[in-house]
């Protein structure tokens, strides 16, 4: 590829600079589903991609690569981005894939998050790699990012191997200046399949050719992409093995000692090798590192792959080194690690007494932190619902069972609240409650689901329960949006935003659809209504579905709301109440005043739900600057 370089840089985050290398690259297409760290990489594409580049988020991971395989078989190049509990719902297509490989280029971002900062498992998504048997790179810096992913577009054209490239949320969401290349153009003419022995997998014989095929680009790969590796000779016979943000660290921790960066033809204090390819591992420089070496130490997030595949290369060779990591508690399988980690590891390895760091602050006399919907959401006002109908029908909130699911709907687990009891993945909570109901439980099943969460994976699981004719309430909490990731569309979103068409598909049509008995649409503001139509739904037989329809507090036009305040002269305080305005919302517009006296409205917060008014026994809340009226 011609790689004309612009004078220009700019400021993009590790995510967004794999994004502009698949924009460089050439991709004709971008596709993938919202979930960070990966979100801002189609996000970034969507917002500046040519004539030349469609980019789009599909209904989930699975859909958006199956679009992209279809491009790239297609003989057109390709750029998938997902989070890894997304990699895992497009894992069935990924391993299909692999075997057939793809005529056009097609690379796959995949973004783990250790330490777990937004939810999910702690997944290492190496070993996915590893069990798809596709190379996988993994960048240090946005810059690198770029880079590497020009390369892996560049391979995955000339080898027909889709190729992973992993990113932690440091590496995802370290901003960086990132140095500009000018766009790769393709104009190639797009060909059907006609290799039925490669793209379907009806023969055992073909199917075991297909695997050998695999085997080869793999391996070609492997040596296509090793010179993304970096091996550094040191001075003594201690080095060191890191990947990722854990290289950047290493560096930082020698710099601290004036010992000077870490480069390839310099003399630093120690051998040290960058895995940027962590599958398949780079043995030739391994071995080097290990020949040259008494010790080594091996720094890496999550799982110890790098460390497992030393110990057998140094066990295979009959190498006398010593090999020190999480084996030997150096560093943890846990979370994600920090600089300081990283140096007290050196440390370990040099036999020298790492630096004491500054104690912890005290934290004891704050209260925790604990996540909550934003002032004026919609489902703050529908769990306050669903408590009320819950108690309406006679029954102890704590003895109902409620099913969360993926997303803000989870937040309904945490007080003032208390309703959701599960979490598994996207989609889950509707045949769950199937199961749970399966179980002799006849209390009343609820199962709390949001409208993207609902198009991305719950349908099936609505048409298994129908189907049944299950006794279960589904309650799809209804934002028109992805709100928690940054209020990407859904299929759901009036708009014609990401060429969605302007009038967007029904969740409560689609339940008609899956002959639900009874479907209700509903907006959740009206508090003391709503609880009524969830009532009955509880009280019905059968499936029945109710939508709780109202828009996300964070996209509403700031000029439209009219904030309430709060009548002091007519307020007890918020010790007198029980519930209180601030107990029974948890709302965070709602304070005490400075006196503790009586409750404060911050109008800057407020977003005007209303729902306060309704916890309100004394009538003391109204709208700024006139009365409200309302029903009790």
């Amino acid at each position: 590829m011609n790689r004309q370089l612009k004078e220009d840089r700019e400021l993009l985050c590790g995510s967004q600079a794999v994004a502009r290398g698949a924009l460089e690259a050439g991709a004709r297409l971008a596709v993938g589903y919202p979930g960070t760290p990966t979100t801002p990489a189609i996000s970034y594409l969507i917002d500046n991609h040519s004539a030349e580049l469609k980019s789009e988020w599909a209904v989930n991971e699975k859909v958006a690569l199956e679009i992209a395989i279809g491009h790239s078989w297609a003989g057109q190049a390709s750029f998938v981005a997902m989070k890894m509990s997304g990699l895992n719902v497009a894992s069935d297509p990924l391993l299909s894939l692999a075997t057939s490989g793809t005529p056009g280029a097609l690379v796959i971002l995949v973004g783990d998050d250790p330490g777990a900062y937004y939810g999910m498992v702690e997944q290492d998504s190496r070993h996915i790699a590893r069990l798809a048997q596709l190379p996988m790179v993994e960048p240090s810096t946005p810059d690198e990012a770029r880079r590497i992913t020009r390369t892996a577009f560049e391979v995955s054209e000339n080898l027909q191997v889709p190729i992973l490239i992993r990113q932690t949320t440091t590496t995802a969401s370290t901003f960086a200046p990132v140095l500009l290349e000018e766009p790769h153009r393709t104009n190639r003419k797009s060909r059907l399949p006609d290799d039925l022995a490669r793209y379907t997998k009806v023969s055992a014989s073909d199917c075991k050719r297909q695997h050998q095929e695999a085997l080869d680009r793999l391996s070609a790969a492997a040596e296509a992409l090793d010179h993304l590796n970096t091996l550094v000779e040191g001075k003594g016979k201690l080095g060191v093995v890191a990947s990722g943000s854990t290289w950047c660290y290493v560096q930082e921790a020698l710099e601290r000692r004036k010992e000077g960066p870490l480069k390839s033809g310099g003399k630093a204090a120690h051998h040290a090798l960058k895995v940027a390819v962590v599958n398949p591992m780079p043995d030739e420089k391994l071995v080097t590192l290990l020949k040259s070496c008494d010790r080594v130490l091996v720094i890496e997030e999550l799982e110890p792959l790098i460390e497992h595949h030393l110990r057998a290369l140094a066990f295979e060779l009959k190498c006398d080194v010593e090999i020190i990591g999480k084996k030997e508690g150096h560093t943890s399988p846990i979370g994600d690690l920090d600089p300081d980690t990283v140096e007290a590891a050196l440390c370990a390895l040099e036999g020298t007494a790492a630096a004491v760091s500054e104690p912890a602050p005290d934290l004891s006399g704050y209260a925790p932190r604990v996540p909550t919907f934003c002032p004026g959401c919609p489902h703050r006002s529908t769990y306050a619902a669903l408590l009320k109908a819950i108690k309406a029908c006679g029954h102890d909130p704590d003895e109902v069972l409620v099913t969360g699911d993926i997303g803000c709907t989870i937040l309904g687990m945490n007080e003032p609240f208390n309703l959701c009891r599960t979490e598994l993945v996207m989609g889950a909570s509707i045949a769950m409650a199937q199961g749970f109901r399966y179980s002799g439980i006849r209390k009343p099943i609820i199962a709390a689901i949001g409208d993207s969460t609902f198009y991305h994976a719950a349908i099936p699981a609505l048409l298994n329960a129908s189907a049944r004719d299950i006794n279960l309430t589904v309650l799809v909490l209804d934002n028109s949006c992805t709100a928690m990731t940054g209020f990407q569309p859904s299929l759901g979103t009036e708009s014609k935003a990401n060429d969605l068409v302007s009038v967007p598909l029904g969740i409560a049509e689609l339940a008609r659809a899956a002959r639900v008995r009874k479907v209700r649409r509903s907006t959740p503001f009206f508090t003391n209504r709503f609880s009524r139509v969830l009532s009955q739904a509880i009280k019905s037989q059968g499936v029945n579905v109710v939508v709780a329809e109202g828009p996300c507090a964070s996209r509403r036009l700031i000029k439209k709301v009219i904030p309430y305040r709060v009548r002091t002269e007519r307020c007890i305080g918020l010790g007198s109440c029980d519930p209180s305005c601030l107990s029974a919302t948890g709302c965070p517009a709602i304070f005490k005043s400075e006196d503790g006296s009586t409750a404060y409205i911050d109008e800057t917060r407020c977003m005007g739900c209303g729902l306060c008014v309704h916890s309100c026994k004394e009538k003391a809340i109204t709208r700024k600057g006139r009365k409200l009226r309302f029903k009790r």
